[in-house]
């Protein structure tokens, strides 16, 4: 397989609009009127930046060779580690300063060692997953290099059997935490971003007529059982219901919708442009390779304002429609302009670190793939 080397502006897009969705989720109310169109957009962002992870983690596998001349365990962990944290040391800090200022109570425990913030947000499971999706992946990789049909048949084997297995596992069910950031429930999605970018992106068409018809019988089981859910809250037996009928994406069912993601990052990409001079697509695609960033601020921002609309709402100075309205132009006000001024500037940060424990970086990123901006 050849990978490209260049930087598609239409995967910065969708990462741009996957973040985007991510805020809207955590800023609309989560009424059964809103349910669905929720459950057919903005919830699948979640599904989509985990099939981008394991995208763009195998790119830069192929583009820098990594498995050649033997790997080097270490050094990959060092790297990417250090990657992560960079951005992630300064949100820790500030998300104590936050806490002590709206007197919020502070968690420090064993899930501060796998990204659990002191002030903890909406999403906040999504950092635990990707410290997981760091150790694995090489295993991911290798399997799926050797045995690409096999992995993808072993990684859905494994998630469907994990959500079969995991009302019977007893801490899983004592903290719903372990259950929803065990990036087991994504290994499959995750596999699917290995899958797509051979077997789509070089021509935009799927290579064959197997494949097209696999990817099709997912697509209609995912969407027959989201209209089962989302209008008539039918929910699949034996499996786990942390999340009711609320919010099937975090529920026990990505294996089961896993093809309508799939489906959408493949649209998108074939639509979005490949170059554009429009302002407003220059930004979403700079918001797309700050979707790091603005991850961790929106974490810290509905941390403080949980729910937006409720809060609104209630004043009882506006409609349900208007308070919607101001809800969504707020988050985004705030959410993306620091996200994207934390990812211009991170470098401050950088500097700093690497003063203090003298490490210096990778030129490559966890989500987005960015190259490290050169500082004087």
């Amino acid at each position: 397989m050849t990978v490209t080397k260049k930087h598609l502006m239409e995967v910065d897009l969708i990462k741009g609009l996957a973040i985007i969705s991510v805020v809207l989720v955590h800023c609309l109310p989560y009424n059964d009127a809103f349910m669905t169109l929720r459950m057919f957009t903005f919830s699948m962002a979640l599904l989509i930046f985990m099939l981008l992870m394991g995208r763009n983690m195998y790119a830069s596998f192929e583009k820098h060779n990594y498995m050649e001349n033997g790997f080097h365990a270490l050094s990959y962990l060092k790297n990417r580690l250090v990657r992560f944290l960079y951005p992630f040391i300064p949100v820790f800090v500030i998300s104590i300063i936050l806490g002590l200022l709206t007197n919020q109570d502070l968690y420090f425990g064993l899930y501060t060692l796998v990204g659990y913030l002191p002030l903890p947000g909406p999403g906040n499971y999504f950092v635990t997953v990707l410290l997981q999706f760091i150790i694995i992946f090489p295993l991911l990789y290798l399997a799926y290099k050797r045995y690409p049909r096999l992995t993808l048949i072993a990684t859905f084997a494994i998630s469907l059997l994990f959500e079969l297995i995991s009302p019977y596992i007893s801490a899983l069910n004592a903290d719903a935490y372990i259950y929803y950031a065990n990036i087991l429930r994504y290994l499959f999605v995750i596999t699917l971003g290995l899958w797509v970018l051979e077997a789509f992106e070089p021509t935009k068409r799927i290579r064959s007529n197997l494949e097209s018809a696999i990817v099709l019988i997912g697509l209609v089981v995912g969407v027959i059982y989201m209209v089962a859910f989302g209008i008539f809250h039918w929910e699949v037996p034996f499996f786990n219901t942390f999340w009711g009928t609320e919010y099937p994406t975090l529920g026990s069912y990505v294996v089961i919708v896993a093809f309508y993601p799939l489906v959408l990052y493949m649209l998108a990409y074939r639509i979005l442009p490949s170059n554009s001079e429009n302002k407003i697509v220059k930004f979403i695609a700079y918001v797309g390779k700050a979707s790091y960033h603005v991850f961790l601020v929106q974490i810290l921002f509905f941390a403080v304002f949980y729910n937006p609309y409720a809060t609104i709402s209630q004043s009882g100075l506006f409609d349900p429609v208007t308070s919607g309205i101001i809800s969504i132009v707020v988050s985004l006000a705030v959410t993306l302009p620091l996200g994207a001024l934390f990812y211009k500037y991170e470098y401050v940060f950088d500097n700093l670190l690497d003063r203090l424990f003298r490490i210096k970086k990778e030129d490559s990123d966890l989500t987005s793939g960015r190259s490290l901006k050169k500082q004087n």
